[in-house]
């Protein structure tokens, strides 16, 4: 189940994440992409605002979400290869099923409930 999709033509007051990253010691951005929920845990997914050099133009990041102990959402990453490909392939099921109109399931007045994406009329 898809709680949030957003198409990929992002514009200034998009949905904007900053993360940390240890290795550069740089504060870096993405856009939030999906939230999902898949096998009753909740994943979130992110596409690099600017390039990357450990992440190619083509890729996204996903995590988990999970709660700390001080129940404030947080992000792992996931260790499991077959769950993260079942997370990917929930993910880009339902980009392709709200690209086609009739499976969306709400667009109205050029706007889509399910991704955010605008038609071009």
């Amino acid at each position: 189940m898809v709680d949030e999709i957003k198409d990929e033509n992002f514009e200034e007051d998009d949905d904007i994440i900053v993360l940390h990253n240890e290795a550069t010691d740089k504060d870096e951005e993405f856009y939030h992409l999906a939230t999902l929920d898949v096998d009753d845990k909740w994943y979130i997914v992110m596409k690099p605002v600017e390039k990357l050099d450990d992440i190619a133009e083509d890729e996204v990041l996903i995590y988990e979400i999970v709660e700390d102990e001080d129940g404030n959402d947080t992000f792992a990453p996931i260790e499991d290869e077959n769950q993260l490909e079942k997370v990917f392939n929930e993910f880009m099921a339902e980009l392709e099923a709200c690209e086609d109109e009739e499976e969306c399931g709400g667009c109205h007045d050029g706007h889509c409930d399910c991704c955010h994406h605008h038609d071009e009329d």
